[in-house]
């Protein structure tokens, strides 16, 4: 009976530091995510202010037939800058996910080894 006591004393307050530490994870996933939406508009904002006054000045300078080159040059590097930056914010999400799938695994093993399920835990913990 005392060590069941024990057992329920521990995992409730392991349980409890277990929760807390996933709540902290998803406040601070919540606040990259909105910096990063915050940035990417101010970013994408900016970038069509300067395109856009690069295409003026790009129609005022060139030839008819140097513009075609240089527009559609420029069409296809853009679009190679997007797929670029679509697969590095695809990683920085899959970063930030990882942090909480880990805090979860981690309650998972402490209910598991509560209930008797695993009595071998990382590092030597007990």
């Amino acid at each position: 009976m005392r060590q069941l006591k024990i057992w329920l004393a521990y995992g409730s307050e392991l349980l409890w530091i277990r929760l807390r530490m996933l709540r902290l994870d998803a406040i601070a996933q919540l606040q990259s995510i909105i910096v990063l939406l915050i940035l990417a508009v101010l970013v994408g904002a900016m970038f069509f202010l300067g395109f856009i006054s690069l295409l003026f000045g790009l129609n005022a300078v060139l030839e008819p037939e140097t513009k075609v080159w240089v527009f559609f040059g420029l069409a296809i590097l853009f679009l190679l800058l997007i797929l670029l930056l679509t697969i590095v914010i695809v990683k920085l999400i899959r970063k930030q996910s990882q942090f909480m799938t880990q805090t979860l695994s981690a309650i998972t093993e402490d209910i598991s080894y509560l209930k008797g399920g695993s009595h071998s835990r990382i590092d030597g913990e007990q």
